[in-house]
């Protein structure tokens, strides 16, 4: 199979794009909109193709490289002041470098500050992350924000090279800034969040919150905030202007106005970041204000339509962002449902019934982008948006009190914030009182569809003859279909990177061995990989997570699937009944059966030599899952279990390590298909080649998830073992190719 990305080649789709073109050299009423749709095509692939020029060739994964270039972004900053992580973009000046890097320096003292000049010696690596069903897609987050390398930094030193960055210079005085004036305030990143779009300072714990209580949108700039400090500025221009004769006597008020609230919603978007949502609300507003000035009324679609035009001529990878799609389908949402509509009712039931459109007219997005839905949204929103309506413009006042008038401001700022606080604090309360405040699902894209129809069923205007089918069109939300079992049972070994989680299905149960890694503030595969795996099944919950043993890259996403899924019964947890030699079950016909640990085993010398071996069998077919188990482990199976250790699948002990898969073992299982949980180049090396060739040498297939991606395993009618790479088949054109 040719990967995706090959698949871009100009000279191969010159014929193609002639062959479509030719539609647009003949009149017909839909000849304007086929050769926008057919341009817009082609600058998306013209930007593809120079992203993947762009990119850092996998055969220089791991140079070093002495870089001088400059901070491009606003650094995140994670841990203590004296041993931080940081995290920033970084352009290069060396034309023969990728534009845009993304740079981690862990466990340093040092201040960066977006614009600075570095020389910096890195590890540039190529953009490469997991590939799994459901799962985020780190590499198209690379693609989308242009970064075309990931690197670390082993030594740095400022330079003295100039750039002109005013923007984020602005925005990085603006973040010093409140870092002075409210350094141990909790809601220091809410008044970033809000000013400059800097969410860098929020917790995993915040962002759950808001999560929960369906309330992210108040603390990411987007049209909300920009509509705010617009109509601030109009107001404040129209009854200012003719106080001066002579701009009164030059041009109406009402221009000028528009004029001002124009650039000003432009002015907020640059220094919020320009992310697809504040970009939406600043062009948007532009266009319409624009569009007045000669006294014409503007078309507010074809307003949304320009303005989605030029960000995605702009920056066609934008079309990956969420937020992009949930900005335009809000608003689109309520000019459907409001236009002509709701002009005569008041205030407070326009309130009630724009939220419910809202909430339901979005869901079937929120559901595909975010795999759940807060069931609090809709409430929590009636009385948090008009309360941000008020606070937002007050933080800017406060913020600019504070750089005018020092102290006086500071304390003005200070104020603003506690109320600021009292509204997370409100939020943290209702989204740990609330039941089920989260509902995680995933129904499938069809479903999604269905239910996309039937919204816009539900409030079109009465007398529409298909308004009837509304209802019923949301009815597979509730009752999702399951991705069907291939065979008695059926194993995906997930992509975690350097680390293990596997899914087992029988026909009516799922079980988790091992949750992958997590790590603080950072990737936690729970969250990202093995929730929406899960989810993604058409499954709200699983019957047993079995966790091998306590190491970080088995257990790290535990609380994370706990939160996000429902999980029946556990084993091998803190708290939980431990693994012990002889635990069995049975379902649907499917044998389940623990090897090791035994009660007092002397030879369980390490936490890996604790791990719990897992045995499932069904109709012939039998795989064996093996933790981290190491030499010593593997004796005492050889021992015990003898005749019970022959498996047709393999998870091969400790990711391939040296340590495990004795020649003993190796031949004792004599798998056809081995599995190594490891990531792609694993620092540790894994697996080990002279580990990988042994397997080769009784005719086992190897497959390493870090390459492959998530590895779906079953049994075909024929007997033979059917195998899926989800990098393999699934991969978009910027998803690294399936190669070690």
């Amino acid at each position: 199979m040719v990967h995706a990305a090959a698949t871009i080649s100009f000279p191969g789709l010159v014929p193609l794009a002639a062959a479509l073109a030719l539609p647009a050299l003949v009149r017909w009423p839909g000849r304007a909109s086929w050769g926008a749709a057919l341009l817009g095509a082609l600058v998306a692939l013209w930007a593809g193709r120079a992203y993947l020029d762009d990119r850092w060739p996998a055969d220089r994964h791991g140079q070093m490289r002495d870089v001088v270039g400059h901070v491009a972004s606003l650094p995140e900053r994670a841990g203590p002041a004296d041993a931080q992580t940081l995290r920033f973009e970084f352009e290069p000046i060396d034309p023969a470098l990728p534009r845009r890097l993304r740079v981690s320096w862990y466990r340093t003292d040092a201040t960066v500050r977006g614009g600075q000049c570095w020389r910096m010696s890195l590890r540039l690596r190529t953009p490469h992350g997991s590939a799994n069903p459901r799962g985020f897609d780190y590499e198209g987050w690379l693609y989308r924000r242009g970064i075309g390398a990931v690197a670390t930094v082993r030594d740095a030193a400022r330079c003295d090279a100039t750039r002109s960055m005013p923007v984020l210079r602005a925005r990085q005085a603006l973040v010093d800034a409140i870092d002075g004036w409210l350094a141990t305030h909790p809601s220091r990143a809410m008044v970033s969040a809000l000013t400059v779009g800097d969410d860098a300072g929020f917790s995993d714990a915040q962002w759950d919150v808001f999560r929960r209580t369906g309330t992210s949108h108040l603390v990411a700039i987007s049209g909300f905030n920009i509509a705010i400090l617009a109509a601030v500025a109009y107001v404040f221009v129209r009854w200012t202007w003719p106080l001066s004769r002579h701009l009164a006597a030059r041009w109406p008020a009402q221009k000028g106005a528009a004029v001002a609230a124009a650039f000003a919603g432009l002015a907020y978007g640059l220094l919020a970041g320009w992310e697809s949502p504040a970009q939406r609300a600043a062009l948007m507003l532009g266009l319409l204000l624009f569009a007045t000035l000669p006294g014409r009324s503007a078309d507010p679609l074809r307003g949304l339509a320009c303005a989605l035009a030029l960000m995605l001529v702009s920056a066609p990878a934008a079309v990956l962002s969420s937020g992009m799609w949930l900005s335009f389908a809000a608003v689109a949402a309520i000019f459907y449902s409001t236009t002509g509509r709701l002009r005569r009712a008041p205030a407070w039931r326009l309130a009630l019934v724009l939220q419910a459109m809202l909430s339901v007219l979005l869901a079937p997005l929120t559901l595909y982008f975010f795999s759940g839905a807060a069931w609090l949204g809709p409430l929590v929103n009636l009385v948090a948006v008009p309360v941000m309506t008020v606070l937002t413009p007050l933080v800017l006042a406060a913020m600019a009190a504070a750089w005018a008038f020092g102290d006086i401001g500071v304390r003005a700022l200070v104020l603003v914030a506690d109320a600021l606080h009292g509204i997370e604090t409100a939020l943290a309360w209702l989204a740990s009182s609330a039941p089920a405040a989260w509902l995680p699902a995933a129904p499938p894209l069809a479903a999604l569809a269905l239910a996309l129809f039937g919204a816009v069923m539900a409030f079109a205007p009465r007398g529409w003859p298909l308004r009837a089918l509304a209802v019923p069109c949301f009815l597979p939300l509730l009752w999702p279909p399951q991705l069907p079992v291939r065979g008695p049972f059926e194993i995906t070994v997930l992509d975690v990177g350097q680390g293990l989680s596997v899914l087992v299905r029988t026909r009516h149960h799922v079980l988790l061995y091992d949750a992958g890694p997590a790590f603080e503030e950072g990737f936690d595969a729970g969250e990202s990989v093995v929730a929406p795996a899960i989810l993604g099944l058409g499954r709200r919950g699983i019957d047993l997570l079995l966790l091998s043993h306590g190491d970080g890259d088995h257990a790290g996403g535990m609380e994370a699937v706990r939160r996000l899924v429902r999980v029946d019964a556990e084993l091998g947890t803190p708290g939980s009944v431990a693994c012990r030699d002889g635990q069995r079950w049975r379902w649907d016909g499917v044998e389940f059966e623990i090897l090791h640990p035994a009660n007092g085993d002397p030879d369980a010398r390490s936490d890996n030599d604790r791990s719990c071996v897992l045995r499932v069998t069904a109709d012939g077919l039998v795989a064996l899952l093996a933790g981290d188990i190491e030499q010593a482990a593997e004796a005492r199976l050889l021992r015990d279990h003898a005749d019970q250790l022959r498996a047709d699948v393999l998870i091969a002990p400790h990711h391939g390590s040296r340590t495990s898969s004795t020649e003993a073992f190796v031949q004792a299982v004599a798998p056809s298909v081995v599995v190594f949980g490891a990531a792609w180049r694993s620092h540790f090396r894994h697996p080990r080649p002279e580990v990988v060739d042994r397997y080769v040498a009784i005719g086992a297939r190897p497959l390493t998830t870090g390459v492959e991606g998530a590895i779906r395993i079953w049994r075909e009618t024929d007997g033979g073992i059917g195998t899926r790479s989800w990098r393999r088949e699934v991969a978009r054109f910027w998803n690294a190719p399936p190669e070690p």
